[in-house]
């Protein structure tokens, strides 16, 4: 069984137009994949769901936990609904949102379950500030590497390259410093398979 934290980017680029056929954006493929894919979990399994993005002038990291990692069954409805009402909004702090994520699934680590974060993002650090990016980017990865062996509490990080403009680099990296594997939906029409190849590692 796992334990899984669904982490899912907000900015303000996720408005963009995604399907021309349909009009639809990246943020309503987006949803509409995470939401299917919660059929594939069991009912015991534990599943969490944040959002991330900055506030308008992108001075403040702004992280909502929308839903506690918690049994699915009873709060299934409960979970679709509250990823069907996401808007897009701001900037992008993936480095902290990253780490962040990762500690509190740490704290709460269960032997018992894989223990993990599936982290979708269309875009590249972004947080109003380039001045200490490099440092945030460094004690991020640092975080990531130093809880995989000695510990023996192992936290999965699978990140989703969602579009042409997510940084594929930092990601690949994100997912190596947590000994798990990265996917890429540059084309957002195919993020509903790769959301499913994603939960079935689970």
């Amino acid at each position: 069984s796992a334990r899984v934290l669904i982490v899912l980017d907000v900015s303000g680029s996720m408005s963009d137009e995604a399907d021309p056929d349909t009009g639809e954006t990246r943020l309503d493929l987006a949803k509409s994949a995470a939401i299917e894919a919660l059929d594939q979990f069991k009912d015991e399994d534990e599943v969490g769901f944040r959002t991330f993005t900055t506030n308008a002038d992108g001075t403040k990291v702004v992280i909502r936990d929308v839903v506690p990692i918690e049994p699915i069954g009873p709060n299934k409805e409960g979970l679709r609904r509250e990823i069907g009402n996401q808007v897009p909004l701001y900037g992008t702090p993936l480095y902290q949102v990253t780490k962040t994520s990762f500690q509190e699934v740490l704290d709460g680590y269960d032997p018992d379950r894989i223990n993990a974060v599936v982290l979708l993002t269309d875009g590249e650090q972004d947080d109003g500030n380039q001045s200490d990016d490099q440092s945030q980017q460094q004690a991020m990865l640092a975080t990531l590497r130093e809880t995989q062996g000695e510990t023996g509490k192992p936290v999965r990080i699978f990140p989703i390259a969602f579009g042409k403009q997510a940084d594929d680099d930092v990601l690949q990296t994100i997912a190596e410093a947590t000994n798990s594997a990265s996917y890429s939906a540059a084309d957002p029409k195919t993020i509903d398979k790769v959301f499913t190849a994603v939960v079935s590692n689970f």
